[in-house]
């Protein structure tokens, strides 16, 4: 009984280190621990891409991105669900990634494109994608940068496109429902539909200003002329109501 209640201590600490490491320290999950934990029977069963892509909408002959594509899981699912005549574009950090989701996507007849860069300088064209999904990696941005890499998704949206962001539980980077939301207010989006289920939820939302840029001028929180991307997300970590403009 001791060696079990031990067990689950160890546990229970390992836990809480990594979950503080993932929130003061935000960074992608390295690349075998992405395969470990993202490409397994119980993680597909508990976390499929189907959640991802019903609330997406994602339909035959979409443009589709994924941001944090890892080990292309998510991306191989929007491949065969736009088919031949749509394409997907898929971003990752990870050059280990990259090349691990161009090897999945090489399997279905949707067009593709496999870029490593940075969720913050988005490599497509503006207007050229009908939706964008963020599959439990917005925290792996520094906060400060978060805001910014929505606005890149808000650029690359065609008017009237759509983002999806996902999150799991017990990711150590895992934001709530009420930060993701604020996050997303202050990028000027508009939450316009929710999922739940156990261990996972996700927001659907759309733009509905010319997103947030380093320097953009407005009203601001509390009143500020002209907030910097750092500043608002200052302020964003410690309002209680947030009202945004850009």
């Amino acid at each position: 009984m001791l060696f079990v209640l031990g067990v689950l201590a160890a546990v229970a600490l390992v836990f809480f280190i990594v979950r503080w490491q993932g929130q003061h320290h935000p960074r992608p999950m390295p690349y075998w621990l992405e395969g470990l934990f993202l490409d397994n029977p119980l993680r597909r069963w508990m976390f499929g891409s189907r959640f991802v892509l019903d609330l997406a909408e994602v339909a035959e002959g979409e443009r589709v991105g994924e941001v944090g594509s890892g080990i292309g899981y998510v991306s191989a699912a929007i491949a065969e669900r736009v088919g031949a005549g749509g394409s997907v574009q898929a971003l990752d950090q990870s050059a280990r990634a990259v090349r691990a989701t161009d090897r999945r996507l090489l399997a279905y007849k949707a067009a593709h494109g496999v870029a490593r860069g940075d969720a913050t300088a988005l490599p497509w064209p503006s207007g050229s994608l009908d939706a964008v999904v963020m599959v439990a990696m917005l925290g792996e941005i520094p906060a400060e940068r978060r805001v910014l890499a929505l606005s890149e998704v808000q650029r690359v949206l065609r008017p009237g496109g759509r983002l999806v962001v996902v999150e799991y539980w017990p990711d150590p980077h895992f934001l709530s429902q009420e930060v993701l939301a604020r996050y997303l207010t202050a990028a000027r989006f508009r939450v316009e539909a929710s999922r739940q289920r156990f261990g996972q939820y996700g927001f659907r939302a759309r733009p509905h200003g010319h997103g947030c840029r380093e320097g953009g001028s407005g009203p601001g929180l509390g009143g500020s002329g002209s907030l910097t991307v750092y500043d608002r997300v200052r302020q964003l970590d410690h309002a209680d109501r947030l009202t945004v403009g850009c």
